[in-house]
């Protein structure tokens, strides 16, 4: 009944001590100044290696001055304007389409030769946060808040509903449309977080339709349910309790992080009617998603390949640039006036009339339009 489909790292957000050469400095300023006057990213190719990346035209909180983005299957880096290789100078989140068509051992090879790629020198690293994702088959699940409680050995109210004190950071938040529960979040970073969410929708609303690749699954069918059950651990819960710093301490501690989280947070089954939770069952979902957690997790990962990633961000593109197309070709054949008879007769001819007079028009206009979009599908074109 809740058949596992997918287990492994959704995030890995790293700190390195480091820095790139000034002259790469001076080359994502340019670029960042770009990004920021044309209000788009801006494909730039860096460092002795060439990488290819797309940097956008702000920078993020932390004093990070550029925000890079190595494609689908690739890193989004922030870099400080500081070329002091002692400072706390990059900052890595792997995409969650690297960690799952390259697993964990990948990823952290594809850090580094991204950082050598670009010039970096390194002196240290810190993981930041680590999220470890389950997805799992359902029939007619329903998510219930009142069913999580804490462990027994734990300072906590056992019913999590019990308890109102807004300051509780062990208190679920939850998300609902319309009547029904969609997921429930228990927790806060930087500390510790699990959350049970609709995979299945989430997938659909933002298009990560490799998803269903992943799983094996026709995203077509009407009848699927995928839940997921995550288990976020950040920067104080792996430093502060775990003494998780470093790729070694990871590899050596991580999977202590994920059975633990969920012996101390556990979720209920349905119908029970004993008042004394110590002595209710496990919901099966739950008793799966421990089972995952026992096993070995560095070595879990999906087994989609980066060019399967890569085609289905392809796919997506093209679905994406038809559907402006033809709302376009349409929206014109409104606004001359054509009726229903009209536009059914002549929209493929007008839509090439139109495009045939725009490619003439300013041709150099239609060699910079072709080179933004170029820049623009760099990692997936």
């Amino acid at each position: 009944m809740y058949h596992l489909l997918y287990a492994g790292f959704d995030t890995l957000d790293v700190a390195f001590a480091g820095a790139l050469p000034i002259e790469a400095l001076e080359e994502l300023e340019q670029a960042h100044l770009k990004a920021q006057e044309s209000q788009e990213d801006s494909l730039l190719t860096l460092g002795p290696g060439k990488l290819d990346m797309h940097v956008k035209g702000y920078g993020s909180k932390g004093g990070y001055a550029y925000v890079m983005d190595t494609g689908p299957t690739g890193i989004i880096w922030k870099v400080k304007k500081n070329n002091d290789t002692h400072q706390w100078n990059l900052f890595a989140s792997p995409r969650a389409t690297l960690l799952l068509s390259h697993g964990y051992q990948g990823t952290r090879y594809k850090l580094y030769a991204e950082l050598e790629a670009m010039g970096a020198k390194v002196t240290n690293h810190s993981i930041n946060r680590v999220d470890f994702a389950m997805d799992f088959r359902t029939k007619g699940f329903e998510l219930h808040q009142d069913q999580f409680v804490a462990h027994s050995h734990t300072k906590v109210s056992p019913h999590w509903g019990e308890k109102q004190d807004y300051k509780d950071r062990s208190q679920p938040s939850a998300v609902l449309r319309g009547r029904r529960l969609e997921s429930v979040t228990i927790g806060k970073q930087p500390g510790r977080q699990i959350i049970v969410y609709d995979k299945r929708r989430e997938a659909t609303e933002k298009q990560k339709y490799f998803w269903f690749k992943a799983w094996g699954e026709d995203r077509h069918n009407p009848d699927l349910e995928v839940w997921r059950v995550e288990v976020r651990a950040g920067k104080k819960e792996l430093k502060d309790k775990y003494l998780i710093r470093t790729f070694h301490d990871f590899e050596t501690a991580i999977g202590d992080v994920i059975v633990n989280s969920l012996d101390e947070v556990r979720y209920l089954d349905d119908w029970q009617s004993d008042s004394n939770v110590t002595r209710q069952a496990l919901h099966p979902l739950w008793t799966a998603a421990q089972e995952v957690a026992n096993r070995n997790l560095l070595a879990l990962r999906a087994g989609l390949t980066p060019g399967q990633v890569k085609a289905y961000e392809l796919d997506l593109a093209r679905e994406r640039y038809a559907a402006m197309a033809y709302s376009g070709a349409l929206g014109l054949a409104v606004s001359l006036s054509m009726d229903d008879a009209e536009i059914e007769a002549n929209l493929p001819s007008l839509a090439a009339e139109w495009a045939e007079i725009r490619l003439h028009e300013d041709k150099h206009r239609h060699e910079r339009a072709i080179g933004r979009m170029r820049a623009r599908l760099r990692f997936s074109a």
